[in-house]
């Protein structure tokens, strides 16, 4: 093969290269790349709120149970700041020993408290994310999106104009109304 054939072949593939960029760059063009804001979306949705109430109630409920414990433990804490000097080594010892022992106990109504909740809210919001999931889909669909990216997934710069958020909420919200 001599150098003219070989240069021939060259610019050949060379605008064959540029031919299927351009392709490419015309097809990335037609589809988009969006965002949305899943804790907004959670946050601001009808769903959202009444899972929020739910969770708010539920604490409300714990806190109540525990004050009368927690007041009692303190009760405990100052007796002993205040009388420690005046009981014997025996008594403050024991005195000691019952308020830990109290305290340990709050605590772990405290975690099995906390580990209530967690499976509350786990329960409550499987359904609102499994819909939420859908909707987002649909609507990639729908809009021919190339891709959905949550806006709080490491994104450090994106154009608010791609943040389709409030439309993923209005149809979360209507979704769920419909079920209703």
């Amino acid at each position: 093969m001599n150098s003219r054939s070989v240069g021939i072949y060259f610019i050949v593939a060379v605008c064959v290269g540029m031919i299927f960029l351009v392709s490419t760059n015309a097809i990335a063009a037609e589809k988009q790349i969006v965002t949305v804001n899943i804790q907004e979306v959670l946050l601001g949705s009808s769903a959202g709120q009444s899972v929020k109430g739910v969770l708010e109630g539920k604490v409300a409920e714990f806190q109540q149970k525990f004050q009368s414990e927690q007041e009692a433990v303190d009760a405990m804490r100052a007796e002993i700041e205040k009388k420690s000097s005046v009981w014997s080594q025996p008594v403050k010892e024991e005195k000691e020993r019952d308020y830990q022992k109290k305290v340990r106990e709050l605590q772990l109504k405290s975690e099995d408290a906390q580990f209530e909740l967690q499976q509350l809210e786990k329960q409550v919001m499987e359904p609102i994310l499994n819909e939420l999931q859908k909707v987002i889909a649909d609507m990639g669909a729908k809009n021919d999106y190339t891709m959905i990216l949550d806006s709080r997934a490491g994104i450090l710069y994106v154009d608010k104009t791609l943040d389709i958020s409030e439309l993923v909420k209005k149809e979360l919200d209507s979704r769920q109304e419909a079920k209703k």
